[in-house]
């Protein structure tokens, strides 16, 4: 049988990444000649999406209503 996920725990940690990537704590790629380092391969967007995603469920958890996601239409010039 499949663990239960703790999706606000989890959000927390994808909390940490986030800072930390901002931060520049965590190098995502640096070259320096022909030396190169890399730690971290998840991209920004990605770790944004992911936290979304456990917000949501952590959300849900609690039995609290989810935010709704909201897209804004693009104005339209029309003429007359």
């Amino acid at each position: 049988m499949a663990e239960e996920i703790d999706w606000c725990a989890r959000a927390a940690k994808l909390r940490d990444v986030e800072m930390a990537m901002l931060s520049g704590e965590m190098v995502t790629e640096a070259r320096f000649g022909t030396d190169g380092v890399k730690y971290a391969t998840a991209t920004l967007q990605e770790v944004k999406r992911d936290l979304d995603i456990a917000l949501r469920n952590c959300a849900v958890a609690r039995g609290e209503a989810p935010a709704r996601t909201r897209y804004a239409l693009r104005p339209v010039a029309r003429p007359y």
